[in-house]
């Protein structure tokens, strides 16, 4: 007797993750596919199921990569099957200014300087910017405001103020 009918395979879940380094581990064994949430069977007996390989879209901010997987039948019929993993960060970086400064001249000022910025983020690398400073225009005291941002590479920011204080109180 021919057997000409495929196996039936149904791959895992599609997946959604924050970063790169969550792609799940592609199934190398029947045991971990099937523990993975992926079913595979036969009419006539025993199906081997393999990877065949991942293809990724290139984009970012959603990168989408195309899971294949093929299972085969001892008389080989083969039969495929897609998960989608997705990677998009929407998780906001983290970010602190530099602590707040107080000075008797505005000569006395020091320049923005973004390596003071304390910047993380749950998928790695960040930009630290600084957006720039806006005084109150008072005298005596004159306060400005100095705003940093940091944009992760999917584009997610935040921002943090430090308040510099110009205040000439010596006779």
């Amino acid at each position: 007797q021919d057997d000409t009918t495929p196996p039936t395979v149904t791959c895992p879940a599609d997946v959604t993750v924050e970063c790169a380094v969550d792609v799940p581990a592609m199934f190398t064994t029947l045991a971990d596919f099937i523990a993975g949430g992926g079913t595979a069977d036969d009419n006539c007996g025993v199906v081997t199921v393999t990877h065949v390989g991942d293809v990724s879209n290139n984009a970012t901010c959603p990168e989408v990569i195309t899971r294949t997987y093929q299972a085969e039948d001892e008389c080989g019929n083969i039969t495929t099957c897609t998960q989608t993993i997705t990677i998009d960060d929407t998780t906001p970086p983290t970010i602190t200014c530099p602590a707040d400064l107080t000075f008797e001249c505005a000569a006395d000022v020091p320049a923005a300087d973004i390596s003071l910025v304390t910047a993380d983020d749950n998928c790695g690398v960040v930009t630290v910017t600084h957006v720039g400073d806006v005084s109150n225009n008072a005298t005596c005291p004159e306060v400005i405001t100095r705003t940093y941002q940091i944009a992760d590479l999917c584009g997610n920011t935040a921002t943090c103020t430090q308040t510099i204080t110009i205040d000439d109180d010596i006779p």
